[in-house]
C-alpha cells in the first residue's frame, strides 16, 4: 500500500489538498494526477531558473488538455506552495501513479 501524502510533505496547503481529495488524493484522477505532476514539476524548474515564478504564472503558460474541475481546484489549493513542499508532493504523486490508487489499469 502507498504511504499517505503527507508522509512526503505536509503544509496547511497539502493538509488541505488530503482534506479535500483524500489521504492518497484518490479523488483525483491518475490524469489530474500526472497533470499536476508536470506542473509542480515545470514550477520547480522555472523557480531555479528564475525566483519570481509562481505556480499560478506556471499554469497559465504551460497548456493543459482541459484541466478537469478537480485539477483546478488542486492548484488553486496549492497556489502558495514552496519549493520543498512541492518536491515531496512530486514525490507522492509518482509513489501513487507507480504503485497506488492511480496507477495504469487501476480506477
Amino acid at each position: 500500500m502507498t504511504k499517505t501524502t503527507t508522509y512526503y510533505a505536509q503544509t496547511p496547503e497539502i493538509d488541505e489538498l488530503v482534506e479535500e481529495f483524500g489521504s492518497q488524493l484518490e479523488k483525483l484522477s491518475r490524469e489530474d494526477k500526472l497533470g499536476l505532476r508536470m506542473l509542480l514539476t515545470t514550477y520547480l524548474y522555472l523557480k531555479e531558473v528564475e525566483d519570481e515564478w509562481t505556480l499560478d504564472a506556471v499554469v497559465t503558460e504551460t497548456p493543459l488538455h482541459e484541466p478537469s474541475e478537480a485539477l483546478d481546484e488542486a492548484i488553486a489549493i496549492l497556489e502558495d506552495i514552496n519549493v520543498d513542499a512541492a518536491e515531496g508532493l512530486i514525490e507522492a504523486l509518482t509513489a501513487q501513479l507507480r504503485h497506488g490508487n492511480a496507477r495504469r489499469g487501476g480506477h
